[in-house]
């Protein structure tokens, strides 16, 4: 299965508008039409794994979109914009960023990015 066809996989639930996978190198695995993150975002969000301090006081950015940081652990980070939101999960050798827009809900964003990471978990990556 290429990468594309997890972004497929993400985006044919309807949960998920937009995906991207990006190696912890900041490679870009996969991505949807359109959907970018720069390197200072993605710089960003892989530091705020470790610290959710920035992300607490000013939010975080994907996509050239700011959202309010709603929570963050070791290996999940969510944001949200009005009725829009992102989640955002890390797994030894990825980061899978997860977007919604008012079709959807951040729980059933969260569940089809997790379950993806999980995937990605067990099968090594």
């Amino acid at each position: 299965m290429s990468w594309n066809s997890y972004i497929e996989n993400l985006i044919s639930s309807s949960h998920v508008q937009k995906a991207a996978i990006y190696g912890l190198d900041g490679s870009k695995w996969a991505a949807s039409e359109g959907f970018e993150v720069s390197k200072e975002e993605f710089d960003a969000i892989k530091a705020g794994f470790n610290d959710t301090k920035n992300f607490s006081m000013s939010g975080m950015r994907v996509g050239q979109t700011k959202f309010f940081f709603l929570s963050g652990s070791d290996d999940i980070l969510r944001g949200k914009k009005e009725t829009t939101g992102v989640h955002v999960a890390k797994t030894e050798q990825a980061i899978i960023i997860g977007y919604y827009d008012q079709a959807s809900t951040s729980n059933l964003c969260a569940t089809q990015v997790d379950c993806m990471a999980d995937h990605l978990k067990k099968s090594g990556y």
